[in-house]
């Protein structure tokens, strides 16, 4: 059996990725836990692991000091980022500490099976946002994101786009979903860093 430790502090994401991947990977066990900490301290009492794959955004240390950490104390384990944002700093900055991966929350179950088959098999894989960071977002998005970023309430964006406050609301919803972010400023902070906007 294949042993991938899956680092991520948001559960229904984690347990969804922990239930799609073991019904998707017959022989892969997938253990999931929250944080830097509880990764290390799950290494230390296990010598079966081939994958280290931690998001990027964590409680406490994030998920690039949780690489390096593994880098130094394990190294013997693959690791990878899966995050929302893999720019192609952070992409470079992995790979400056000899990890195999860093990929994009943006694939679907299939892409990401794929991807860890392609690890699990001595390859590496980088994604990067830095092309298709746009396809993320309807043109409508980007365009809410853009009015926000020069101060609109969601009141003036849905004066400005002809629709509704609640079709602006539903929008946001969707924008915070793909970027994995959970409010207006971290949006509109993120969409700067991938060029959305």
């Amino acid at each position: 059996m294949t042993c991938l430790l899956f680092v991520d502090d948001h559960p229904l994401y984690r347990t969804g990725v922990q239930r799609a991947l073991g019904e998707a990977m017959p022989d892969l066990t997938v253990v999931a836990v929250t944080d830097h900490d509880e990764a290390v301290a799950y290494l230390a009492g296990h010598d079966d692991v081939d994958l280290c794959l931690t998001d990027y955004r964590l409680v406490g240390p994030d998920g690039v000091a949780l690489l390096k950490a593994v880098g130094e104390r394990f190294p013997t384990v693959a690791r990878g980022l899966l995050c929302s944002d893999p720019t192609p700093e952070l992409a470079q900055q992995v790979k400056d500490l000899g990890c195999l991966a860093c990929l994009s929350k943006a694939r679907d179950m299939d892409a990401l099976v794929e991807a860890l088959g392609e690890l699990f098999n001595g390859g590496a894989v980088f994604d990067t946002v830095a092309d298709s960071a746009r396809e993320l977002l309807s043109p409508k998005r980007r365009l809410v994101l853009d009015l926000a970023a020069q101060g609109g309430s969601n009141k003036e964006i849905a004066r400005r786009l002809g629709i509704s406050e609640r079709t602006v609301k539903d929008h946001w919803t969707q924008i915070f979903l793909r970027l994995g972010v959970v409010n207006r400023a971290e949006a509109v902070s993120r969409a700067h860093q991938l060029r959305i906007i």
